[in-house]
């Protein structure tokens, strides 16, 4: 209940803006706990200590980069491609062009 009543009380978040559907509003409050998540972070972490924790995690993904793509690559089917991004694929108001397979 304590983010809860933090963000509606000291934040003023007493709403979701986009109403329209379940999904617009659950990426609003999305948003919003991660900001949430992110001010305790940074009122837990000490700044420099937060900065050297990112720069080792930068440098750790800079190098799992290239051997994860490489991986990938043996995984990968190239001659999928979906649907939508086949050459034929045409979609209009008279009329619908669709592949079949």
């Amino acid at each position: 209940e304590h983010p809860y009543g933090v963000i509606k009380r000291q934040w003023d978040f007493y709403y979701i803006m986009t109403k329209k559907t379940i999904k617009h509003a659950s990426a609003d409050v999305g948003l919003i706990f991660t900001a949430y998540n992110l001010r305790r972070i940074f009122n837990l972490i000490d700044q420099n200590l937060l900065k050297q924790y990112l720069k080792v995690l930068a440098l750790h993904f800079g190098f799992l980069t290239p051997i994860f793509n490489a991986f990938y690559g043996l995984f990968y089917f190239k001659n999928y491609q979906p649907t939508f991004l086949r050459k034929n694929f045409n979609c209009s108001l008279n009329h619908i062009y669709l592949l079949t397979d």
